[in-house]
């Protein structure tokens, strides 16, 4: 009787820069998702006093999204895989492995992130090697 293989996880040099990337687009998520929410509550929410301060909101979120895209861009750009040496965070034209991981609607680097938050572990997108953050 012959055993499948498995391929256990690796764990991520450097996974500092890797935490950091993920936490920013963690913020950044929570910055594009709230400025629909801060911009209908300042047109069709009650209008009085409260306008003046969802547009505020609304202001300082899409500064701060645009503020981390920059960032999160910047950093990204460092953190590459150890093996295929490809770029973890930014998509390129190639081909992803048939072992990456994508969620229906989402990209292949939102789930990532979302893997990384949820179980510390991801799947590189284009060699398709499994690291986890922690040994």
């Amino acid at each position: 009787m012959k055993m499948p293989a498995v391929k256990y996880a690796r764990t991520f040099p450097r996974a500092g820069r890797l935490v950091k990337v993920m936490f920013l687009s963690a913020l950044l998520w929570v910055c594009v998702l709230g400025l629909p929410y801060f911009l209908f509550m300042m047109f069709f929410g009650n209008a009085g006093e409260y306008q003046k301060w969802w547009a505020i909101a609304a202001l300082v979120a899409l500064l701060l999204g645009v503020l981390l895209r920059i960032i999160i861009y910047v950093l990204s750009t460092k953190v590459r895989c150890p093996l295929c040496q490809g770029a973890v965070f930014q998509t390129a034209s190639c081909r992803m492995n048939q072992n990456a991981r994508k969620a229906p609607v989402l990209s292949y680097s939102t789930t990532m992130v979302l893997d990384m938050c949820i179980y510390r572990r991801f799947v590189c997108k284009y060699c398709g090697t499994p690291f986890r953050l922690r040994k």
